[in-house]
């Protein structure tokens, strides 16, 4: 339970787009049609429980005028019999209408053999011109990386659309 919070704790922060972030213009996002994961065979991970709200207006920063909150799970199954333990993930938000955030993140936590760690997620779009829907529209990607228990590295990715 105390590694749980611990990982809520540091993603609580993971998507603001503009929140002590890297920005940078890129040519518009395709937005896949389901989550992609791309991990070594003995990891299997699952997007589960995704939410979509609109963020009050306590929540937006000056000058936006809407915004979107999305949270959900990713859960993370061993199905070796080599533990892994996680200790970063860089977190790229990318919104169709070109406008980038990247953030790398201390990620504490550990996935042991034949077992599943659950780590929550949120990313958030908010723009100031509610008129252009590509601001609120996106992807999240997030490459996590760790080590096994045999010292070998291990990265994964996951893709989630945001729309």
């Amino acid at each position: 339970m105390r590694d749980r919070m611990m990982l809520q704790a540091a993603l609580l922060a993971l998507t603001v787009l503009g929140a002590g972030c890297a920005h940078e213009t890129q040519p518009a996002a395709q937005l896949p049609s389901q989550p992609i994961v791309r991990a070594p065979a003995d990891l299997r991970v699952a997007v589960v429980g995704i939410t979509k709200r609109p963020l009050a207006a306590g929540e937006l920063a000056p000058f936006e005028r809407a915004g979107l909150r999305w949270e959900y799970g990713l859960q993370i199954a061993d199905t070796g019999k080599v533990g892994v333990r996680l200790e970063q993930v860089q977190n790229s938000v990318r919104s169709l209408s070109g406008v980038a955030s990247t953030k790398t993140i201390p990620l504490p936590s550990r996935v042991e053999p034949n077992g599943t760690t659950t780590i929550d997620i949120r990313a958030v779009l908010s723009t100031s011109n509610p008129e252009e829907p590509g601001n609120l529209r996106g992807v999240q990607e997030l490459v996590f990386l760790g080590r096994d228990d045999q010292g070998r590295p291990v990265q994964f990715t996951v893709e989630v659309p945001l729309s």
